[in-house]
C-alpha cells in the first residue's frame, strides 16, 4: 500500500462507496464546515490507521462496530480534492465539485468522470473494499458435492442527490462479462422502496478476470483475506466429499466468520 497514483485512484473507489463528502449549503462559514468521511467496519480498524498515516491527516471515531475517518480542516480537505479530483466515476462527484466551489479561491479546475476501461486501475479494488463480497455456496445432496464461488457488489441505484448510477453499474458488469441485475424492495421500517444494481461474477470466465483483476490491484481491506480463501475453494474443481470438506473449512473463516486477521498486506 503506498502513496502513490493507484493508491489516490483506490482511495476514490471507496470513497464514492463508503464515503461520504458534505459541504454546507450556507455561506457563512462560521456555523457550518465542509467534510469527507468515510466509514469502516471495527474489524478493519488497521487499515483505517494506515490510511490515516499515509495521508498524515484525518481523525478516528468509534461508534459501536462502525469506524470513521474525518477530515475537516482546510488543507487536509483541499489535499484530498488533489488526489480524487479526476478519479472518479459516479455521480458522487456532484459532491466533489460543490466542495471544489466551496473553496472557490483556490481556483481548482474540476475534472471530468474517469472513464477509463474498468480494468485499467484500482477504482474497482476501492469500490469492492467498501460494498464487495466473496460468497462460497455449498450444495450436499448425500452422494453428490457442489462448490460455487460468487463475488457480488450491489448498490444502490439513485445516489442521495437523485442521480442514477446505471453508467459505471453497467460499465463494470460489461467487464466482467455478466449481465447487470436490478432489484426492488420495501423497506417496511422506513416506509420506502429500495431499488439497487446487482453485479455478480459467477462464471467461469467472470471468475477468471475478477481473480486477475484483484491480483493485479489487490484489496485493502480485510476483504483481501476473503479473496485469498476464496480463490483457494477454486483451486479444485472435483465434486467429492474430501473437496466439500476442505472448503467447508474455508468458508467457515471466512468474512463475518473471520477471527484472524493477518495485515501484512498494508504494510
Amino acid at each position: 500500500m503506498k502513496d502513490n497514483k493507484n493508491f489516490n485512484i483506490w482511495l476514490a473507489g471507496l470513497i464514492e462507496g463508503d464515503g461520504c463528502i458534505y459541504t454546507p449549503e450556507t455561506c457563512d462559514k462560521k456555523k457550518k464546515y465542509p467534510h469527507i468521511q468515510i466509514a469502516f467496519n471495527k474489524k478493519d480498524e488497521e487499515l483505517a490507521n494506515k490510511i490515516v498515516s499515509i495521508l498524515k491527516s484525518g481523525y478516528l471515531s468509534i461508534d459501536q462496530n462502525t469506524i470513521r475517518i474525518t477530515w475537516n480542516k482546510k488543507e487536509y480537505l483541499l489535499s484530498l480534492i488533489e488526489r480524487l479530483n479526476g478519479h472518479m466515476r459516479t455521480p458522487k462527484i456532484l459532491r466533489l465539485h460543490k466542495l471544489i466551489d466551496w473553496y472557490k479561491e483556490e481556483n481548482i479546475i474540476k475534472k471530468d468522470l474517469d472513464l477509463s476501461p474498468m480494468g485499467s486501475n484500482s477504482w474497482l479494488s476501492g469500490m469492492s473494499d467498501a460494498d464487495s463480497n466473496f460468497n462460497i455456496i455449498l450444495t450436499d445432496r448425500g452422494n453428490s458435492y457442489r462448490v460455487q464461488r460468487q463475488w457480488r457488489l450491489e448498490i444502490s441505484q439513485k445516489t442521495y442527490i437523485g442521480s442514477d448510477q446505471y453508467n459505471w453499474a453497467q460499465l463494470t458488469s460489461a467487464f466482467i462479462n455478466t449481465n447487470l441485475l436490478s432489484r426492488h424492495r420495501h423497506l417496511f421500517a422506513e416506509k420506502k422502496l429500495y431499488s439497487s444494481y446487482i453485479i455478480v461474477a459467477h462464471n467461469q470466465e467472470s471468475l477468471k478476470i475478477i481473480e486477475d483483476y484483484f491480483s493485479t490491484y489487490p484489496l485493502y481491506s480485510s476483504k483481501f483475506l476473503d479473496f485469498n480463501d476464496w480463490k483457494k475453494c477454486g483451486l479444485n474443481t472435483e465434486k467429492n466429499k474430501e473437496n466439500y470438506d476442505r472448503v467447508v473449512f474455508i468458508k467457515s473463516g471466512m468474512n463475518n466468520k473471520r477471527t484472524h486477521f493477518n495485515w501484512d498486506h498494508i504494510n
